[in-house]
């Protein structure tokens, strides 16, 4: 009786090593880590660290828009981003995906009482893999 015990036990805790084991190996999908990337990009911006979002665009892109250049469309954008939640990601192909985001907004300047308003918006963002890493498509 003492040996079927054991062993079930033995059993037991294999099994469950086994099933932790592959949970904790299981790779992230693409639209899991894209979901990661975009809010990243997001909270970058909403934090006015737009420096660390600029990276996020495509390298081509970057190569015709300076980070200043980049700095000053930002700063002149006519809306003021308040908050920004990722809600879904759909993958046409393996490197093409786009992310629906839940914007809230205000837009400064108004007549008083309307430029305190927020707004929400859901926008859809193209998205790109290249070399694995994934990519925000500037419009």
């Amino acid at each position: 009786m003492r040996i079927n015990t054991k062993i079930r036990s033995l059993l037991l805790s294999t099994a469950l090593a086994l099933v932790l084991a592959a949970c904790a190996s299981t790779p992230s999908s693409p639209e899991m880590t894209l979901e990661e990337r975009a809010q990243a990009r997001w909270d970058h911006i909403l934090n006015d660290e737009a420096e660390l979002a600029y990276p996020y665009l495509t390298p081509g892109y970057r190569d015709i828009t300076s980070l200043g250049d980049y700095l000053v469309w930002l700063a002149n954008r006519p809306v003021r981003w308040v908050a920004a939640s990722v809600e879904s990601v759909e993958c046409e192909n393996e490197d093409t995906c786009s992310v629906t985001t839940s914007i809230t907004y205000r837009v400064p300047g108004g007549p008083t009482g309307i430029n305190q308003m927020r707004m929400n918006r859901d926008i859809v963002e193209d998205w790109i893999r290249i070399d694995g890493q994934w990519y925000f498509v500037q419009n």
